[in-house]
């Protein structure tokens, strides 16, 4: 019964205790953790997550200053020019870079001759009517300064006496930020929306902030964890050494890459501006050139920013011969040769032993692939994007594979050669102990000498000096028992040729490590260059052989490709003339001056040339055909499918495909690639078929056509009949 108003309840008896299922329940040790958490200082965690959360403002209104060449008509403001920034630097935690742009309707892109824009390829310069265009770039700069204003913020909160509760609550209050930052770093500026991914951000910007907090927070209670595991106590000093030689690398090839590009022509002041961001992606990039891991460039597609657009290469010593000169190559390899030593210094002088070095070499080495698979920058574009247009994808970064290989020889060889070059210079490797600490390794002992007590007489003055209670020890002497003997007389002399032949022999050891790696890297330079100039024959041996893909006999040509005698070299097959096309009825042949000539229906005629294609359509209907030609192609046309394909997957609504695959075009190696999608503002079904092969002369043709599914059958007759008439007129 429950007491009544005005009455206080009853008090239990003695010795009473509430029923086994009425028993206080207390919280988990996760949860009295988060209390204790909660109810912490957060004054002073406020205080500490503004220290990274102003400098990424200070940085977004420093990039934003500059008009980056707008003129009078200002288009991009300052508040806009601001949130672009912070979008951009928001990359540094793994946040997101992407811009879309409504077109006119179209579903191949927002051509301004209203056809479209859609590229060479068949793969639409937009999905229904969007273009965008994406940015992966991280500014490894900004993480750096990041991790180190959180440092130096935590480190105050370590002396307030702040612990793991502490960490979470900073953390919590910098990934708050950092998402606050995300969602205001989206404007819209003439019809261009800019996505930061802002939940990306947060969620890396969380997970460092407790790496660097806990790390700080605990490092006492870690200490004393690691005092008793001597194993991981050297692994972590092994960490603390890499870390540190790699930042001291990095930040030496990031100067001398920063000065090579202030002395480029053209170069001017708000170039400079922006490489700072970046700085240490410049420094990774350097330090694998001089390592001879090369920086490799891939474009797939049309690009408005690279022109033709087609490439696929790389940028390394011998580059930098051919665009400098030979001192170049010299400054280079001295810069790798630095480096290398410096790791292998740094990890001789602060390891205990040869294990604890090896571990150091190889996490630097770690470190530094890690680094460098994050310091590429790749794009992605679809259409027509603040006036760049195009469709494919492009990417820039240093050789993950050329840097392990290049990485293990210079690394793996100043670990082994760093001891003794300590030793030659009269270094001590290991880290020096105290002068009066004796330990392990260190010099032994002399024996103990205890003078047995003595009374002096009275009459006898005490003496002022007190003997010493042994002799001072001499690494040279001999002990025989408690007594000890000094050398004989040559022994000096032994001792000092002995030197001189160290000194000689491991001077010719460095010389001939530094010449053995630099032989090794000019070796396997040579042996990728030369095969790279037998590597893109028009089609392999027995190509055309090979069984065509499902469905691809139906856009070969009718006309039978003539099988070459055993007297006549396939490459002169493929090069005889063949013979003049049969035009059908409605059709005229037309004779393009980019080097094709093919039957179109009767209407039809040539209507515009943009980004290396070509457009045949009539004056009425949506059907058409475009021709790309591409000079010297750097790929196959079905690996070009294939990249193509994942853009348009992810772009078109409702993409299938109906086949893709390899196939014989004239007697070449070629592709076909059929697909559909749903036009997402009439929501008809479009059916769009390319078909691409490569010349003799390396150029990439590829003839393309889109119509509404419902008139499929008329579309599909104008492609074979271009197919089977087409012919190249050699016209330049």
């Amino acid at each position: 019964m429950a007491p009544q108003p005005g009455h206080a309840p009853r008090p239990a008896p003695p010795g009473y205790a509430p029923p086994p299922g009425h028993a206080p329940v207390r919280p988990s040790p996760a949860g009295e953790f988060l209390g204790r958490a909660m109810r912490g200082d957060w004054a002073g965690s406020l205080r500490a997550a503004a220290w990274p959360t102003g400098l990424i403002l200070a940085l977004a209104v420093a990039l934003a200053i500059p008009s980056y060449g707008q003129g009078d008509e200002i288009v991009v403001g300052w508040s806009d020019r601001l949130r672009i920034a912070l979008a951009m630097l928001l990359q540094a935690f793994g946040g997101g870079f992407e811009l879309r742009a409504e077109g006119p309707g179209s579903p191949y892109g927002s051509g301004s001759d209203g056809s479209g824009g859609s590229d060479a390829f068949g793969a639409g310069y937009g999905a229904a009517g969007q273009a965008g265009a994406t940015l992966s770039l991280v500014p490894l700069t900004v993480t750096v300064l990041w991790v180190g204003a959180l440092l130096l913020a935590t480190r105050a909160a370590r002396k307030q006496g702040g612990g793991m509760e502490a960490a979470v609550r900073i953390s919590a209050l910098v990934t708050g930020a950092i998402l606050v930052l995300g969602l205001f770093a989206q404007p819209d500026i003439a019809g261009v929306s800019v996505s930061s991914s802002p939940l990306l951000a947060a969620l890396g910007a969380l997970v460092l902030s407790l790496l660097v907090t806990g790390g700080v927070l605990q490092q006492d209670a870690a200490a004393q964890w690691l005092a008793q595991r001597p194993a991981a106590h050297a692994a972590v000093r092994a960490t603390g050494t890499a870390v540190r030689a790699l930042g001291a690398v990095i930040a030496l090839c990031a100067l001398i890459g920063f000065i090579a590009y202030a002395n480029v022509d053209g170069v001017d002041g708000t170039a400079m501006l922006l490489t700072l961001p970046v700085l240490p992606n410049i420094g990774l990039a350097v330090l694998g050139v001089s390592w001879g891991a090369p920086v490799e460039y891939d474009v797939r597609g049309e690009f408005g920013w690279f022109g033709s657009g087609m490439e696929h290469g790389g940028f390394g010593l011998s580059e930098l011969g051919d665009a400098v000169n030979g001192w170049a190559v010299t400054g280079a390899v001295l810069t790798g040769v630095v480096c290398a030593l410096y790791a292998g210094v740094s990890a001789a002088r602060r390891s205990t032993d040869r294990r604890e070095q090896a571990i150091a070499g190889g996490l630097f080495l770690v470190l530094y692939l890690v680094l460098t698979g994050f310091s590429g920058v790749s794009a992605q574009l679809s259409g027509d994007v603040a006036g760049v247009g195009g469709q494919g994808m492009a990417e820039i970064a240093p050789s993950v594979p050329d840097a392990l290989l290049f990485g293990l020889l210079w690394v793996g060889g100043a670990v082994l050669v760093a001891p003794h070059l300590l030793r030659l210079v009269g270094r001590p490797a290991g880290p020096v102990a105290p002068a009066s600490a004796w330990g392990p390794g260190t010099q032994p002992q002399p024996p103990a000498w205890n003078p047995p007590p003595q009374t002096p007489p009275a009459t006898v003055p005490t003496p002022t000096a007190v003997p010493t209670p042994y002799p001072p020890y001499d690494p040279r002497t001999v002990q025989l028992g408690p007594a000890v003997a000094r050398p004989r007389a040559g022994a000096d002399a032994a001792v000092t040729a002995a030197r001189r032949r160290s000194v000689v022999v491991w001077s010719v050891t460095l010389v001939a490590a530094i010449v053995l790696g630099g032989g090794v890297t000019a070796g396997v330079l040579f042996l990728r260059n030369d095969r790279s100039d037998h590597q893109h024959p028009p089609a392999a041996a027995g190509e055309d052989n090979k069984p065509a893909a499902s469905g691809s006999s139906d856009s070969a040509p009718p006309e039978a490709t003539p099988t070459p005698s055993p007297t006549t070299s396939p490459s002169a097959s493929a090069t005889t003339p063949p013979a003049a096309p049969t035009v059908p009825d409605g059709y005229r042949m037309v004779s393009d001056s980019a080097g094709f000539s093919f039957a179109v229906p009767v209407q039809w005629d040539r209507e515009s040339e943009k980004n290396h294609q070509i457009t045949y359509a009539g004056s009425t209907g949506r059907a058409e055909l475009k021709v790309g030609v591409i000079r010297n192609a750097p790929y196959t046309s079905y690996e070009n499918f294939q990249n193509l394909e994942r853009t348009a997957d992810a772009n078109q609504k409702n993409y299938r495909r109906l086949q893709l695959g390899t196939n014989t075009f004239q007697g070449l190696r070629g592709a076909i690639w059929e697909y559909t999608y749903e036009d997402k503002q009439s929501g008809e079904t479009i059916h769009a078929i390319d078909q691409s092969y490569i010349a003799d002369d390396g150029t990439e043709y590829a003839i393309y056509t889109t119509e509404r599914d419902r008139y499929w059958s008329d579309a599909r007759q104008i492609f074979d009949t271009a197919l089977s008439t087409w012919m190249l007129n050699d016209i330049d």
